[in-house]
C-alpha cells in the first residue's frame, strides 16, 4: 500500500482495516482501534478469522463485534474492496451504526427465516442447553480458495457453499454466512462426538459442487467448532469455535509452506 493511501485511510470517516492475499491483517487505521476496542496487538499479523467480527445478516452487510465485555454490542455496515497493491490485498470498511432502526438497518427482514438470524437462534439454543442440559454444538468453516479461475464469482462460491450446507444439514440446523469466506452452524442436539462424521460429510458435498463450477477450483475447508459446557453463554461458545478455527487454520498455513 502506498503512502498516500495510508494517509487518506488513516483520516477516512470510517474504519478501515487491510489484509494481505493470506487474509493476515497488514494495517488499521486509529478509527478501526477505536472504534471496535480491539487491543492492536492482535490484529497486526495475525488472521482476520481471529476478530470478533461476524456478520449477522444474509448478505454480510451488518457486522456485530461480539465484545464479552459489553452488553450492548456494536454493529457496522461493512463492505469490502480489492486493492491493486500489495497484490491480493483486500480492504474491509466498517460504518458503526449508532442508532439501528427497521427503517435504516441492512438487515432485510422480508428475506430472513422466520427463526431471525443465526445470533437469536444460538442464545435460544444455549438456553435451552441450560435448561435440559441438551447436547449443543457450534461448526465454524472457513473456505480457502487455493487456485480461483477468473470466470468464477467468489459471489458464485459463497453462494453454492451455503446452498450445499442447506442440503446436508438438518431442518433443526441453523447457517449464517459470517464473512465472505466464513460460515457458522448452530447444530442442536449434537454431541461433540458426531462433528468428526458430519465435518467429513459437509467437506466431500462441497468439494462434489464446487467441481461442478470448474474443475480448477481448489479449495480448502477448515473448521472449527465447540460444544456447549456448564455456564456456557453464546459469547463463549463462539470464542472457543473462532479459537478453534485460527489454531486450524494457522496448522494449515504451516503444514503448506513445508
Amino acid at each position: 500500500m502506498q503512502v498516500e493511501q495510508s494517509e487518506l485511510l488513516e483520516k477516512s470517516p470510517l474504519a478501515v482495516l487491510i489484509c494481505d492475499a493470506e487474509h493476515r491483517i497488514l494495517w488499521t487505521n486509529s478509527r478501526f482501534i477505536a472504534e471496535t476496542g480491539l487491543d492492536p496487538q492482535n490484529l497486526i499479523g495475525h488472521l482476520y478469522a481471529s476478530l470478533p467480527l461476524e456478520a449477522i445478516d444474509k448478505h454480510t452487510h451488518l457486522i456485530q463485534l461480539f465484545d464479552t465485555t459489553s452488553k450492548n454490542p456494536k454493529k457496522f455496515a461493512y463492505w469490502q474492496a480489492e486493492l491493486s497493491e500489495p497484490a491480493g490485498a483486500v480492504a474491509h470498511y466498517f460504518a458503526l451504526e449508532r442508532d439501528i432502526s427497521p427503517k435504516h438497518s441492512y438487515v432485510d427482514s422480508s428475506k430472513l427465516p422466520k427463526r431471525a438470524n443465526w445470533v437469536e437462534f444460538l442464545d435460544y439454543e444455549v438456553s435451552r442447553s441450560r435448561r435440559y442440559d441438551n447436547p449443543l454444538s457450534l461448526l465454524k468453516l472457513y473456505v480457502l480458495a487455493d487456485a480461483k479461475p477468473q470466470n468464477v464469482a467468489n459471489q458464485t462460491i459463497c453462494q453454492t457453499v451455503k446452498d450445499t450446507l442447506m442440503d446436508v444439514l438438518r431442518w433443526a440446523d441453523m447457517v449464517g454466512n459470517t464473512s465472505q469466506d466464513s460460515y457458522l452452524m448452530v447444530l442442536p442436539e449434537t454431541p461433540s462426538s458426531a462433528l468428526e462424521q458430519l465435518e467429513s460429510k459437509i467437506t466431500t458435498a462441497i468439494e462434489a459442487q464446487l467441481k461442478f463450477l470448474s474443475a480448477d477450483l481448489k479449495c480448502h475447508i477448515i473448521f472449527g467448532s465447540s460444544h456447549w459446557q456448564k455456564h456456557d453463554d453464546s459469547q463463549k461458545m463462539l470464542q472457543r469455535a473462532r479459537q478453534n478455527l485460527v489454531e486450524n487454520l494457522e496448522k494449515f498455513s504451516t503444514k503448506s509452506k513445508r
